[in-house]
């Protein structure tokens, strides 16, 4: 089950390093510094590259403050008798893993870094707080990086009253969602040169491999088309040929195509390239929040 794997990744693994450090003395050193660096990037990688829609954001934040206070545990507790610290190898491999994982957190760092010349887009949701799933400039951050049309999409998800993108972990009912039937607006002024509307509304879990953009509308943004994908069956009021104005309703979100649950996609190509695209003035990473 992907929520399983989730939780263990998202919050086991960081509590299980939070809790060895919070036993362990800062002397012996070598070993205290081998468990502080685990915890570290254990944590760092959670809270930066986990799906947090999926846990909720306040959990994210109490990962942190349980973070810094097993630090300030260890720091206050006893010193340990030299002849007590950790053998080597165990050192070594607690260190391994914090290079390994910590690699990752780097990946994401960097996907904050906006590549030159991106298009500027109107948001094209409003009516709350959203989440981005996917977004940024590595595949750290971002698994649409290793397409060449698509490398600066972005996958967004809305944030309910509790903060999670839904009602339960991995519900199979649409409305459960909280982003499923949110209004999705043209990002600028345009002409639609593509629209798709007629495709089935599937269960989460369930893919659609032939219509991988499922319902569709495709806008052209100055010298760049922009795609807003998975949209809900029947909620598309556009055409091609006609023009559009920036906040102008295009369609609904849905979870057609190939996609695991409901969330707006929205990625700019110009001639097969993908183009990078700020919103607002803002370029987008995985688990930035926007207000609206």
């Amino acid at each position: 089950m992907p929520s399983l794997r989730l939780f263990i990744l998202t919050i086991f693994f960081p509590l299980l390093s939070m809790a060895m450090l919070w036993r362990r003395p800062r002397r012996p050193v070598g070993g205290w510094l081998a468990t502080l660096l685990l915890a570290a990037a254990v944590t760092s990688f959670s809270v930066l590259a986990a799906p947090w829609g999926w846990f909720g954001i306040p959990l994210r934040v109490g990962l942190i403050v349980l973070f810094v206070a097993a630090l300030v545990r260890s720091l206050s507790r006893p010193p340990l008798h030299e002849a007590t610290d950790e053998s080597p190898l165990r050192i070594l491999v607690k260190v391994l893993i914090a290079v390994f994982v910590g690699s990752v957190v780097i990946g994401v760092l960097r996907a904050h870094v906006a590549p030159p010349r991106a298009i500027d887009l109107a948001f094209p949701l409003r009516g709350g707080s959203f989440l981005v799933m996917h977004g940024g400039s590595t595949s750290a951050a971002n698994m649409h990086n290793i397409d060449p049309a698509q490398r600066y999409a972005v996958d967004v998800v809305q944030l309910n009253a509790v903060w999670m993108r839904a009602r339960g972990l991995y519900p199979r009912e649409l409305e459960r969602y909280a982003i499923f039937g949110a209004e999705v607006l043209s990002p600028c002024d345009g002409a639609v040169i593509a629209a798709e509307g007629a495709l089935e509304d599937l269960e989460p879990g369930k893919l659609d491999e032939k219509n991988r953009a499922g319902n569709h509308v495709v806008i052209r943004c100055g010298d760049a088309d922009v795609t807003l994908a998975q949209l809900a069956r029947g909620s598309v009021t556009v055409r091609p040929g006609m023009r559009v104005t920036q906040e102008q309703l295009v369609g609904r979100v849905g979870n057609s195509g190939l996609t695991t649950e409901p969330h707006l996609h929205v990625h700019a190509e110009r001639g097969g390239a993908a183009v990078p695209m700020t919103f607002d003035g803002v370029w987008l990473v995985r688990n930035d929040i926007v207000r609206r």
